[in-house]
């Protein structure tokens, strides 16, 4: 390949930065090469073994991403056998590796060796104590005798992430209980290939316990439900590690490389005197972005939340860990402080993994403004679990923050919660959730309108939320009181906010003295969910707008305050003229006032939309 320069070059990516400088860190990276098609018959070389299929945007070169094969620092039955110590052994032992039809059980179990025996307590966080008093899932399944059992104490788990898509998903219900119990019993029953794949693999890697939603709740004890879905958070980041099914469409998909043929061979090798070259499998491994299994919005706090992650995708495995990356066809278990490279892992998650140490405020608004929108990108079958599949995240973070969190909203920036926007077309989806109360008194209520988990979007290419307005900051200056589910008035506490110099509120639009809260006599007034504050109302002259993609309606609604008589919107927007309600329900930065735009029902107020004004404008 060296002989015709013209014919083809090799060129290597930007470099790995490794601090140990004793590292040539080129031997860590991939190659391109590149072949000029025009050129062909005259490169001497030996016959290439692959197809040619990737070129280059003028489309005179083909481009074909290699790496040298490594040689095994140990072998792998044996993952505690010492890494290599002089740097010519090291560098010998970097590189590419074959991937086989089926997945090498014992490379699995050396990752999640190296990350026990090495990696500390980075990769096993200490809980909060409101966590570690958490009760563990109630059953797992027990892999060698094929049935469900109840949770041993200080049981070793892992937990699956999947999707259950079209395939008909068999489930554990109070009818069939005792039946699951029975040694054996799964061997017999119709569970997806995704689920018996996943058992097959714990087995194999020398783990006993498996945890799956759908055997391991009983699907039609509510109560139950109920518990282990607000206990998600607990589940899924006290697992050992968790299984990501995340090449299929459904929980029939099974996973690629556990059985013999499930996976095909992708690589074939170039043989040198002196190497082998292998063809890079996945050249930008964000493929499973696109998958079914990373677009549905269940999945999402199941990866989050997750210490350590076992991905399987249609052509490797990958591991992740709070330390290291791995995958099957790179060669990086002999890398000495693994954790200090810069290697790429298969998704685009701004946040991987959420820190175990409690935020000051501006950073754990900024958290949950990036979880929160990029939940609210995935989709759900039933919007009825848009606040189910965020329980984890929200019993994490409220475990964290030491807070409380109100239909989605932490308490402690309830404020600057109740501020969000959608950026695409939304409107309320009027779902009503199940409520039990602690004298297990149960009733169905509908969503509040104030929570962002009553409004449903069609729009998931943009980001759905902007909180806050153009302000970069929020401040309370309401005081919050909220029906809770035993029909008591309690109050929001919300953190003290610390003054900036010219922040200051202008305290001429707010009632002052003390005020009596009402009583909830009234059934509407004592609805679960229901805000009470006082506040500033102003009915007032508006422009209501919305962005037009052709005959259809994109964009989220905009309010503008006051507008002048011959006002007039763009082209691609429309616009009407009406006259609105508005109420303070915070402050922003340069002396703005955050409104909301009401609606009345029968006393009731429903938000229907938010806008923000200058404070010296409000009357």
């Amino acid at each position: 390949m060296t002989q015709s320069r013209e014919f083809c070059t090799f060129k290597l990516p930007r470099n790995v930065k490794v601090q140990d400088p004793s590292i040539t860190h080129h031997h860590l990276t991939q190659g391109a090469v590149i072949f000029d098609t025009s050129l062909a018959d005259q490169f001497p070389g030996p016959s290439l073994p692959w197809e040619l299929k990737e070129r280059d945007t003028q489309r005179t070169h083909y481009i074909l991403w290699l790496q040298a094969k490594a040689r095994p620092y140990f072998e792998l039955g044996d993952p505690t056998a010492d890494t290599p110590q002089t740097e010519q052994e090291f560098l010998a032992t970097v590189g590419g590796r074959y991937v086989p039809t089926q997945v090498n059980a014992h490379l699995l179990r050396a990752w999640l060796h190296q990350c026990e025996s090495q990696h500390g307590k980075g990769c096993r966080p200490s809980f909060p104590l409101s966590l570690e008093r958490t009760r563990v899932p109630t059953f797992v399944i027990d892999v060698i005798q094929s049935c469900l059992v109840y949770t041993p104490s200080r049981c070793r788990y892992i937990a699956l992430s999947y999707v259950w898509g079209t395939a008909t998903v068999y489930k554990h219900l109070r009818e069939n209980t005792q039946d699951l119990r029975k040694a054996g019993c799964l061997l017999s029953l119709p569970i997806p290939a995704t689920i018996g794949d996943a058992m097959t693999l714990v087995h194999a890697i020398g783990e006993r316990y498996l945890w799956v939603d759908s055997l391991c709740i009983i699907q039609n004890d509510l109560e139950m439900l109920h518990a282990e879905i607000t206990r998600m958070g607990s589940i899924y980041s006290k697992a050992l590690f968790t299984i990501i099914a995340a090449s299929g469409s459904s929980a029939d998909s099974g996973l690629p490389g556990v059985k013999r043929g499930s996976r095909a061979q992708m690589q074939k090798a170039l043989k040198f005197a002196d190497c082998e070259l292998l063809p890079v499998i996945d050249v930008t491994p964000s493929g499973i972005d696109d998958t079914p299994w990373a677009q549905r919005a269940w999945t999402f706090q199941e990866r989050i939340l997750s210490n350590r992650v076992l991905v399987f995708s249609e052509s490797q495995v990958y591991w992740g860990c709070r330390a290291a990356v791995h995958s099957e066809e790179r060669a990086l278990e002999g890398i000495r402080a693994v954790e200090r490279l810069h290697l790429s892992f298969p998704q685009k998650y701004a946040i991987d993994c959420l820190s175990w140490k409690p935020l000051q405020p501006p950073k754990y608004r900024l958290l949950y403004d990036d979880l929160l929108s990029s939940y609210r990108q995935r989709r759900l079958t039933y919007q009825t679990d848009m606040l189910n599949a965020f329980n984890g995240v929200s019993e994490i973070l409220a475990a964290l923050q030491d807070d409380k969190f109100f239909w989605g909203l932490p308490g402690s920036l309830f404020s600057y919660a109740m501020t969000w926007n959608f950026t695409g077309h939304s409107a309320r989806n009027h779902v009503h959730v199940p409520i039990t109360a602690s004298r297990g008194l149960k009733e169905t209520v509908p969503i509040p309108s104030w929570s962002w988990a009553a409004w449903s979007g069609g729009d998931f290419n943009h980001s759905p939320f902007l909180h806050g307005g153009r302000s970069s900051w929020v401040r309370p200056v309401i005081d919050f009181y909220l029906v809770d589910t035993e029909h008591q008035l309690v109050s929001i506490k919300e953190w003290p906010w610390q003054d900036h110099p010219g922040d200051d509120i202008h305290a001429s639009w707010r009632e002052q003295g003390p005020h009596q809260l009402p009583s909830l006599t009234h059934p509407s007034l004592s609805q679960i969910g229901c805000l009470f504050f006082w506040t500033s109302l102003v009915n007032t002259r508006a422009a209501r707008r919305w962005r037009l993609q052709g005959p259809h309606r994109v964009g989220g609604v905009a309010y503008i305050l006051s507008p002048p008589s011959d006002f007039r919107s763009p082209s691609h927007y429309h616009s009407e003229i009406v006259r609105q309600d508005f109420i303070v329900v915070a402050a922003g930065g340069a002396r703005t006032l955050i409104l909301l735009a009401i609606e009345w029902k029968d006393g009731v107020a429903y938000r229907v939309g938010t806008t923000e004004v200058d404070e010296a404008t409000w009357h």
